[in-house]
Protein backbone atom coordinates (compact mmCIF):
# COMPACT_ATOMS: atom_id res chain seq x y z
CA UNK A 1 0.00 0.00 0.00
CA UNK A 2 1.52 2.99 -1.19
CA UNK A 3 2.32 6.06 1.36
CA UNK A 4 -0.64 8.28 1.01
CA UNK A 5 0.13 11.91 0.13
CA UNK A 6 -0.56 14.79 2.05
CA UNK A 7 -0.86 18.48 0.64
CA UNK A 8 0.79 20.39 2.96
CA UNK A 9 3.46 17.80 3.88
CA UNK A 10 6.70 19.16 3.83
CA UNK A 11 7.73 16.18 1.20
CA UNK A 12 10.85 16.56 -0.54
CA UNK A 13 9.91 17.57 -4.19
CA UNK A 14 9.83 15.26 -7.55
CA UNK A 15 9.97 17.08 -10.55
CA UNK A 16 10.15 15.82 -13.79
CA UNK A 17 13.18 17.64 -15.02
CA UNK A 18 13.90 15.86 -18.43
CA UNK A 19 9.88 17.57 -19.33
CA UNK A 20 10.64 19.31 -22.82
CA UNK A 21 7.75 21.15 -24.20
CA UNK A 22 6.88 20.46 -27.49
CA UNK A 23 8.03 23.22 -29.97
CA UNK A 24 4.11 24.70 -30.92
CA UNK A 25 2.98 24.94 -34.20
CA UNK A 26 3.69 28.57 -36.03
CA UNK A 27 -0.24 29.19 -35.86
CA UNK A 28 0.12 28.19 -31.77
CA UNK A 29 3.04 30.72 -31.77
CA UNK A 30 0.81 33.33 -33.42
CA UNK A 31 -2.52 33.11 -31.30
CA UNK A 32 -0.06 32.83 -28.02
CA UNK A 33 1.19 35.99 -29.74
CA UNK A 34 -1.75 37.84 -30.01
CA UNK A 35 -2.36 40.84 -27.31
CA UNK A 36 1.38 40.28 -26.27
CA UNK A 37 4.49 43.16 -26.63
CA UNK A 38 8.29 43.03 -26.66
CA UNK A 39 10.66 45.72 -25.63
CA UNK A 40 13.22 46.13 -27.66
CA UNK A 41 16.74 47.62 -25.95
CA UNK A 42 19.89 48.47 -27.28
CA UNK A 43 21.75 51.41 -27.94
CA UNK A 44 19.77 52.65 -30.82
CA UNK A 45 22.72 54.56 -32.80
CA UNK A 46 24.95 51.42 -32.78
CA UNK A 47 22.77 48.50 -33.97
CA UNK A 48 19.64 49.90 -36.29
CA UNK A 49 19.70 46.96 -38.57
CA UNK A 50 19.84 44.42 -35.49
CA UNK A 51 16.99 46.30 -33.73
CA UNK A 52 14.15 46.08 -37.25
CA UNK A 53 15.62 42.44 -37.61
CA UNK A 54 14.38 42.08 -34.04
CA UNK A 55 11.18 43.78 -34.19
CA UNK A 56 10.50 41.80 -37.72
CA UNK A 57 11.04 38.85 -35.41
CA UNK A 58 8.72 39.74 -32.65
CA UNK A 59 6.23 40.54 -35.70
CA UNK A 60 6.52 37.33 -36.68
CA UNK A 61 5.17 35.91 -33.60
CA UNK A 62 1.97 38.36 -33.82
CA UNK A 63 3.29 39.80 -31.23
CA UNK A 64 3.99 43.95 -31.10
CA UNK A 65 7.47 45.30 -30.61
CA UNK A 66 8.06 48.25 -28.52
CA UNK A 67 10.81 50.37 -29.56
CA UNK A 68 11.74 54.17 -30.03
CA UNK A 69 10.99 54.49 -33.43
CA UNK A 70 7.26 53.46 -32.91
CA UNK A 71 6.35 55.81 -29.53
CA UNK A 72 5.47 58.94 -31.78
CA UNK A 73 5.32 62.20 -30.01
CA UNK A 74 4.87 62.21 -25.86
CA UNK A 75 4.01 65.14 -23.91
CA UNK A 76 6.23 62.37 -20.65
CA UNK A 77 10.27 62.86 -20.21
CA UNK A 78 11.56 60.38 -22.61
CA UNK A 79 13.20 58.23 -19.87
CA UNK A 80 9.81 57.61 -18.25
CA UNK A 81 8.09 57.01 -21.80
CA UNK A 82 10.67 54.30 -22.07
CA UNK A 83 9.99 52.71 -18.80
CA UNK A 84 6.69 53.09 -19.08
CA UNK A 85 6.51 50.96 -22.30
CA UNK A 86 8.96 48.34 -20.23
CA UNK A 87 6.40 48.00 -17.32
CA UNK A 88 3.34 47.43 -20.21
CA UNK A 89 5.32 44.65 -22.17
CA UNK A 90 5.54 40.94 -21.75
CA UNK A 91 8.79 40.43 -22.44
CA UNK A 92 12.44 42.10 -23.10
CA UNK A 93 14.43 41.97 -25.68
CA UNK A 94 18.23 43.48 -24.98
CA UNK A 95 21.13 43.56 -27.40
CA UNK A 96 24.37 44.33 -26.49
CA UNK A 97 26.96 45.54 -29.13
CA UNK A 98 30.15 47.41 -28.88
CA UNK A 99 29.41 50.80 -26.76
CA UNK A 100 27.27 50.96 -23.27
CA UNK A 101 25.67 54.59 -24.22
CA UNK A 102 25.13 58.00 -22.35
CA UNK A 103 24.65 57.66 -18.51
CA UNK A 104 21.54 59.18 -17.43
CA UNK A 105 21.73 61.00 -14.22
CA UNK A 106 20.70 57.91 -12.72
CA UNK A 107 24.53 57.11 -13.68
CA UNK A 108 22.65 53.68 -15.91
CA UNK A 109 22.70 54.36 -19.41
CA UNK A 110 19.71 53.74 -21.00
CA UNK A 111 19.44 50.01 -22.14
CA UNK A 112 20.82 49.23 -18.58
CA UNK A 113 18.12 51.41 -16.64
CA UNK A 114 15.60 49.46 -19.29
CA UNK A 115 16.65 45.61 -18.62
CA UNK A 116 16.90 47.08 -14.65
CA UNK A 117 13.30 48.11 -15.10
CA UNK A 118 12.48 44.78 -16.84
CA UNK A 119 13.75 42.67 -14.04
CA UNK A 120 11.90 44.48 -11.44
CA UNK A 121 8.33 44.29 -13.70
CA UNK A 122 9.08 40.69 -13.71
CA UNK A 123 9.20 40.49 -17.85
CA UNK A 124 10.50 37.52 -19.45
CA UNK A 125 14.24 38.47 -19.98
CA UNK A 126 16.15 37.58 -23.46
CA UNK A 127 19.24 39.01 -24.25
CA UNK A 128 21.78 38.78 -26.47
CA UNK A 129 25.32 39.82 -27.81
CA UNK A 130 27.38 40.67 -30.95
CA UNK A 131 30.04 38.96 -31.07
CA UNK A 132 33.15 41.62 -30.61
CA UNK A 133 36.33 41.54 -28.73
CA UNK A 134 36.40 45.70 -28.52
CA UNK A 135 33.79 46.30 -26.26
CA UNK A 136 33.52 49.55 -24.62
CA UNK A 137 34.47 48.81 -20.26
CA UNK A 138 31.36 49.87 -19.26
CA UNK A 139 29.61 47.95 -21.89
CA UNK A 140 31.58 44.71 -20.80
CA UNK A 141 30.56 45.15 -17.09
CA UNK A 142 26.90 45.66 -17.93
CA UNK A 143 27.29 42.30 -20.48
CA UNK A 144 28.88 40.29 -17.17
CA UNK A 145 26.24 41.52 -15.00
CA UNK A 146 23.65 40.15 -16.83
CA UNK A 147 25.44 36.57 -17.49
CA UNK A 148 25.30 36.46 -14.00
CA UNK A 149 21.66 35.82 -13.75
CA UNK A 150 20.53 35.06 -17.34
CA UNK A 151 21.49 33.08 -20.35
CA UNK A 152 23.21 35.66 -23.05
CA UNK A 153 24.06 34.32 -26.99
CA UNK A 154 25.92 35.71 -29.41
CA UNK A 155 25.00 36.69 -32.33
CA UNK A 156 26.58 37.68 -36.13
CA UNK A 157 24.10 39.47 -38.07
CA UNK A 158 21.32 40.69 -37.94
CA UNK A 159 19.85 37.55 -39.80
CA UNK A 160 21.55 35.83 -37.32
CA UNK A 161 19.54 37.06 -34.78
CA UNK A 162 16.24 37.33 -36.37
CA UNK A 163 16.29 33.23 -36.29
CA UNK A 164 17.40 33.51 -32.60
CA UNK A 165 14.84 35.95 -31.47
CA UNK A 166 11.91 33.76 -33.72
CA UNK A 167 13.40 30.31 -32.11
CA UNK A 168 13.32 31.81 -28.16
CA UNK A 169 9.78 33.30 -28.60
CA UNK A 170 8.93 30.01 -30.23
CA UNK A 171 10.49 28.42 -26.54
CA UNK A 172 8.70 31.12 -24.69
CA UNK A 173 5.23 30.09 -26.27
CA UNK A 174 6.10 26.15 -25.70
CA UNK A 175 6.32 26.93 -22.23
CA UNK A 176 3.13 28.92 -21.72
CA UNK A 177 1.26 26.97 -23.81
CA UNK A 178 2.13 23.78 -21.58
CA UNK A 179 2.48 24.81 -18.23
CA UNK A 180 4.03 23.33 -15.12
CA UNK A 181 1.75 21.76 -12.48
CA UNK A 182 2.15 20.04 -8.91
CA UNK A 183 0.00 17.26 -7.25
CA UNK A 184 0.89 16.88 -4.10
CA UNK A 185 4.78 17.36 -3.95
CA UNK A 186 5.23 15.96 -7.91
CA UNK A 187 6.27 18.42 -10.28
CA UNK A 188 5.14 17.85 -14.02
CA UNK A 189 4.28 19.66 -17.26
CA UNK A 190 1.04 19.47 -18.67
CA UNK A 191 -0.22 19.26 -22.14
CA UNK A 192 -3.39 20.32 -20.90
CA UNK A 193 -5.56 21.64 -18.06
CA UNK A 194 -9.16 21.75 -18.00
CA UNK A 195 -11.51 23.47 -15.16
CA UNK A 196 -14.44 22.39 -15.05
CA UNK A 197 -14.77 24.37 -11.59
CA UNK A 198 -16.52 20.90 -9.83
CA UNK A 199 -13.48 18.82 -11.79
CA UNK A 200 -10.51 19.12 -13.54
CA UNK A 201 -9.28 17.21 -16.06
CA UNK A 202 -5.30 17.19 -16.79
CA UNK A 203 -3.36 15.28 -19.53
CA UNK A 204 0.72 15.12 -19.61
CA UNK A 205 4.04 13.43 -20.46
CA UNK A 206 5.70 12.11 -18.34
CA UNK A 207 9.37 11.27 -18.87
CA UNK A 208 10.88 10.77 -15.33
CA UNK A 209 10.13 7.15 -14.19
CA UNK A 210 10.33 8.76 -10.56
CA UNK A 211 7.92 10.90 -11.54
CA UNK A 212 5.69 8.47 -12.91
CA UNK A 213 5.85 6.56 -9.85
CA UNK A 214 5.08 9.18 -7.74
CA UNK A 215 1.98 10.22 -9.84
CA UNK A 216 0.71 6.23 -9.87
CA UNK A 217 0.63 6.63 -5.76
CA UNK A 218 -2.29 8.94 -5.84
CA UNK A 219 -4.71 6.60 -7.80
CA UNK A 220 -7.90 5.98 -6.07
CA UNK A 221 -7.44 2.61 -5.22
CA UNK A 222 -4.09 2.97 -4.20
CA UNK A 223 -4.30 5.83 -1.07
CA UNK A 224 -8.19 5.28 -0.31
CA UNK A 225 -11.76 7.24 -1.18
CA UNK A 226 -11.33 10.64 0.38
CA UNK A 227 -7.77 10.96 -0.11
CA UNK A 228 -6.88 14.65 -0.80
CA UNK A 229 -4.39 17.20 -1.78
CA UNK A 230 -3.25 20.09 -3.70
CA UNK A 231 -3.17 20.73 -7.19
CA UNK A 232 -1.89 23.97 -8.14
CA UNK A 233 -1.15 25.24 -12.05
CA UNK A 234 -0.87 28.59 -14.12
CA UNK A 235 -0.88 30.30 -10.58
CA UNK A 236 -3.98 29.08 -9.39
CA UNK A 237 -4.27 25.99 -6.62
CA UNK A 238 -7.12 23.95 -5.54
CA UNK A 239 -7.51 21.22 -2.67
CA UNK A 240 -8.50 18.26 -4.73
CA UNK A 241 -9.43 13.73 -4.66
CA UNK A 242 -8.50 12.61 -7.30
CA UNK A 243 -10.95 10.24 -8.80
CA UNK A 244 -9.18 8.76 -11.99
CA UNK A 245 -6.07 8.07 -13.34
CA UNK A 246 -4.85 6.76 -16.55
CA UNK A 247 -1.61 5.77 -17.85
CA UNK A 248 -0.28 4.62 -21.19
CA UNK A 249 2.77 4.00 -22.11
CA UNK A 250 4.08 5.79 -25.01
CA UNK A 251 7.86 4.74 -25.63
CA UNK A 252 10.81 3.18 -23.60
CA UNK A 253 11.31 6.75 -21.95
CA UNK A 254 7.67 8.18 -21.63
CA UNK A 255 4.11 7.62 -20.66
CA UNK A 256 0.93 9.98 -20.93
CA UNK A 257 -1.53 10.38 -18.29
CA UNK A 258 -4.94 10.96 -17.96
CA UNK A 259 -5.96 12.87 -14.52
CA UNK A 260 -9.41 12.98 -12.97
CA UNK A 261 -9.35 15.42 -10.42
CA UNK A 262 -12.31 16.60 -7.80
CA UNK A 263 -12.10 20.10 -6.33
CA UNK A 264 -12.67 20.03 -2.73
CA UNK A 265 -13.52 22.97 -0.60
CA UNK A 266 -10.89 24.12 1.51
CA UNK A 267 -11.66 25.67 5.44
CA UNK A 268 -10.17 28.53 6.08
CA UNK A 269 -9.32 29.74 9.56
CA UNK A 270 -11.68 32.08 11.06
CA UNK A 271 -8.62 33.73 12.13
CA UNK A 272 -7.38 34.72 8.14
CA UNK A 273 -11.35 35.86 7.46
CA UNK A 274 -10.39 38.68 10.18
CA UNK A 275 -9.33 42.18 9.71
CA UNK A 276 -6.38 43.36 11.38
CA UNK A 277 -5.26 46.72 11.88
CA UNK A 278 -6.68 47.48 8.20
CA UNK A 279 -5.10 44.38 7.06
CA UNK A 280 -7.05 42.02 5.24
CA UNK A 281 -6.73 38.39 5.47
CA UNK A 282 -4.73 38.49 1.86
CA UNK A 283 -2.90 41.43 2.63
CA UNK A 284 -1.56 39.24 5.59
CA UNK A 285 -0.49 36.94 3.59
CA UNK A 286 0.87 39.20 0.65
CA UNK A 287 3.03 40.72 3.75
CA UNK A 288 4.42 37.04 4.94
CA UNK A 289 5.32 35.89 1.60
CA UNK A 290 7.40 39.16 0.79
CA UNK A 291 8.82 38.82 4.27
CA UNK A 292 10.29 35.05 3.23
CA UNK A 293 11.08 35.70 -0.47
CA UNK A 294 12.47 39.53 -0.17
CA UNK A 295 13.87 39.72 3.49
CA UNK A 296 11.03 42.88 3.85
CA UNK A 297 9.60 43.80 7.64
CA UNK A 298 6.01 42.71 8.24
CA UNK A 299 4.01 45.89 8.66
CA UNK A 300 2.79 43.59 11.83
CA UNK A 301 6.33 42.31 13.08
CA UNK A 302 5.06 44.05 16.10
CA UNK A 303 1.84 42.57 17.25
CA UNK A 304 -0.55 40.47 16.62
CA UNK A 305 1.96 37.83 15.45
CA UNK A 306 0.11 34.83 16.26
CA UNK A 307 -2.80 36.29 13.66
CA UNK A 308 -0.01 36.25 11.10
CA UNK A 309 -0.05 33.15 8.19
CA UNK A 310 2.95 31.28 8.53
CA UNK A 311 4.46 30.90 5.11
CA UNK A 312 7.61 28.54 4.40
CA UNK A 313 9.96 29.69 1.82
CA UNK A 314 8.75 28.51 -1.21
CA UNK A 315 12.15 28.68 -3.15
CA UNK A 316 14.35 26.82 -0.78
CA UNK A 317 13.30 23.55 -3.15
CA UNK A 318 14.57 24.92 -6.23
CA UNK A 319 18.03 25.86 -4.43
CA UNK A 320 19.33 22.16 -4.26
CA UNK A 321 17.42 21.00 -6.97
CA UNK A 322 19.42 20.54 -10.17
CA UNK A 323 16.90 21.73 -12.62
CA UNK A 324 17.99 23.76 -15.88
CA UNK A 325 17.73 27.41 -16.15
CA UNK A 326 15.06 27.47 -18.86
CA UNK A 327 12.88 26.20 -16.52
CA UNK A 328 13.72 27.34 -12.79
CA UNK A 329 11.04 30.46 -13.99
CA UNK A 330 8.35 29.00 -14.41
CA UNK A 331 9.05 26.70 -11.82
CA UNK A 332 9.48 29.37 -8.91
CA UNK A 333 6.24 31.09 -9.71
CA UNK A 334 4.45 27.38 -9.55
CA UNK A 335 6.29 27.21 -5.99
CA UNK A 336 5.01 30.57 -5.28
CA UNK A 337 1.95 30.71 -6.18
CA UNK A 338 1.34 26.74 -4.51
CA UNK A 339 2.73 28.44 -0.93
CA UNK A 340 0.59 31.61 -1.30
CA UNK A 341 -2.70 29.21 -1.47
CA UNK A 342 -1.53 27.23 1.28
CA UNK A 343 -1.75 30.06 3.28
CA UNK A 344 -4.78 31.93 1.73
CA UNK A 345 -7.34 31.05 -0.77
CA UNK A 346 -6.90 34.29 -3.28
CA UNK A 347 -3.65 36.31 -1.71
CA UNK A 348 -1.44 37.94 -5.04
CA UNK A 349 1.40 37.26 -5.91
CA UNK A 350 4.49 40.15 -5.42
CA UNK A 351 6.68 41.30 -8.26
CA UNK A 352 10.39 42.19 -7.56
Amino acid sequence: MARRPTGDAEEPLVIDRSAAAAIPSSEAVREWGHGKQAFISNVMAELPKERQAAALAVRTANAAPAMFELFGGRDADPEDAYLGEVEVSDIYIGILGRRYGKPLPTRYSATHAEYLHAEKSGLRMAVWCLRADDREGHEQSFLDEIRTFHVVSEFTSPDDLRAQIEDRLKAIAAEDLAPWCKLGAVVFRATEVSDGGHEIHVSAGVRSDEVAHALEAFRPERIGHGGETRFTWAGRSKFVRVVSMKSTTTSARSKTFKIALETRDQQRDNLLEMSVSGYSADDLAEAALRSVLFAERHPLADQYMSLMPEMRDPLAPLRTARVADEITRPLAELLIADESKRSTNTVSIPSR
